[in-house]
């Protein structure tokens, strides 16, 4: 039973790993804002900026995220706060 426990641990753990590899190979952290270090996303069509965990991050178009490290630079830029996840 511990081997069996063990082995589904580790292949879970392998799992976790390629699929981090390969999502850290698809973000583009070339421009002056990482996607990995941001707390904040806007979408360019909306104005509106979320956290980076709101559940209307994922229904955004890739072309359409811009990145913001502050509330405050996301404020800056024009952009106004989700109404709900309320950043």
């Amino acid at each position: 039973m511990t081997k069996r426990i063990t082995a589904l641990i580790l292949t879970l753990v392998l799992l976790l790993a390629l699929t981090a590899a390969v999502g850290a190979d698809t973000l583009d952290c070339t421009g002056d804002v990482c996607p990995l270090s941001s707390s904040y996303i806007g979408n360019a069509h909306t104005h509106k900026f979320h956290y980076s965990d709101c559940r209307y991050v994922g229904q955004m178009n890739e072309d359409n995220k811009v990145y913001f490290e502050s509330r405050n630079e996301a404020i800056d830029e024009g952009y106004v706060p989700c109404k709900v996840c309320r950043p």
